[in-house]
């Protein structure tokens, strides 16, 4: 039966095409190889790019359709889930802020091109500046 060589490291996460590290559930963006050396000379290159990964060679049995069938037990939780936790977090604080009177002055000053960091003001004074550039 054909096999793939994808990689894998401590965190249970998968090395993409694209050289991230993603969960494994959306197998077509996964690197993979059915070459051996290929996949340990990417190996490297991934482990040189962040020393702190422990990456390892998992070898897959293809499906159907040319994808690698991952184990139940190399895949990690869902990453989807963490960015919708970090998606709220920042609402929340978006929330918590305009409810304190303070709003991050990029989002009533479209008009400027380059912000190097969101400072936060009052929102009268982030009104008073909007009106000004109007």
């Amino acid at each position: 039966m054909p096999h793939t060589y994808v990689l894998t490291n401590q965190n249970k996460l998968f090395l993409s095409k694209q050289d991230e590290w993603i969960d494994g559930y959306e197998r077509a963006k996964l690197f993979r190889t059915e070459h051996k050396d290929i996949a340990i000379n990417q190996m490297f290159e991934a482990n040189t790019r962040d020393v702190d990964q422990r990456i390892q060679l998992l070898q897959c049995e293809l499906d159907q359709k040319g994808l690698p069938r991952i184990p139940e037990d190399a895949l990690g939780p869902r990453q989807i889930a963490a960015e919708v936790a970090e998606e709220v977090a920042a609402a929340e604080e978006v929330a918590e802020q305009k409810a304190a009177g303070e709003v991050p002055a990029a989002d009533l000053l479209e008009t400027v091109e380059t912000v190097e960091a969101v400072e936060t003001v009052p929102a009268m004074e982030a009104a008073a500046l909007a009106t000004d550039q109007a």
